[in-house]
């Protein structure tokens, strides 16, 4: 059940930040473009925040994303910097709530 709330997460990201593959894909992930986009890396932060902050321990968000638990410390924190000091970033964080919320109840269990 966790992994289908992290995986639906992760769906309704990559429709709200059109950015596809959010996770990590081993050591060739430089090798395309698109894997160094800050909106994915905004969308992959924002993700692990979402999950922390929905209970989630930082080791299973680790897990999922397929990175170290260091790097979802450091996401969350670059997203708590972001929404204390930027109100367009909490706004766009509360409707990314909504998507996720609505995204969740659509298509979960």
């Amino acid at each position: 059940m966790k992994h289908l709330r992290l995986k639906l997460l992760e769906e309704a990201a990559s429709l709200f930040y059109s950015t596809p593959n959010l996770r990590s894909r081993g050591t060739h992930k430089r090798s395309h473009p698109q894997f160094e986009s800050p909106h994915r890396k905004k969308a992959r932060h924002i993700c692990q925040w979402v999950a922390c902050d929905a209970g989630y321990k930082q080791s299973d968000v680790a897990r999922f994303w397929g990175m170290h638990h260091t790097s979802v410390i450091y996401g969350c924190k670059m997203v708590d910097n972001s929404i204390e000091t930027t109100p367009a970033e909490k706004r766009e964080l509360e409707k990314f709530l909504k998507v996720v919320a609505k995204h969740i109840k659509e298509n979960g269990q």
